[in-house]
């Protein structure tokens, strides 16, 4: 456990000089950077570990984070819970990080929301994430187009 802490400190380490109002959720601005970041940073630790994305409701706000498996224990972690006053990277046991979760697959991840994890990747210096992150982008917005011309 004490890699995997590690690796998503590091990792947010790197989120943190790349987060901006531009890659927030609506341009979201607050004092806490990571504010308006929690699918497109779940997204980008998604494409690194794997695993499952999960979302919450805190405080009348969606709230999306990650889970995974290690050995044989189901992790929730979570590297923006700063913005609710939690600390930045949290790892617990499944279920136990915030109550009323529910998986999400990654088709529930909007155009938006790739675009501004790409973006937060790239300028994290996460190229490959970002590529893939914008691949799946591209997918979506050609299914998109193939459903309007079917009608």
């Amino acid at each position: 456990m004490d890699r995997l802490r590690a690796e998503l400190s590091e990792l947010r380490a790197r989120l943190d000089k790349s987060f901006s109002p531009d890659t927030a959720l609506n341009g979201l601005q607050s004092d806490v950077p990571s504010a308006g970041h929690c699918a497109a940073a779940a997204a980008i630790v998604w494409e690194t570990l794997g695993g499952s994305l999960v979302s919450t409701n805190i405080g009348g706000m969606s709230h999306w984070f990650n889970r995974i498996q290690v050995d044989n224990q189901l992790l929730d972690l979570d590297i923006t819970g700063d913005q609710f006053g939690y600390p930045a990277v949290q790892i617990k046991p499944a279920e136990e990080l915030y109550p009323y979760t529910r998986e999400r697959s990654p088709d529930e991840l909007n155009d938006e929301t790739l675009h501004r994890a790409a973006l937060l990747a790239r300028r994290a210096g996460f190229f490959k994430i970002a590529e893939a992150l914008e691949k799946r982008r591209q997918q979506i917005q050609s299914r998109s187009a193939k459903s309007l011309l079917s009608y």
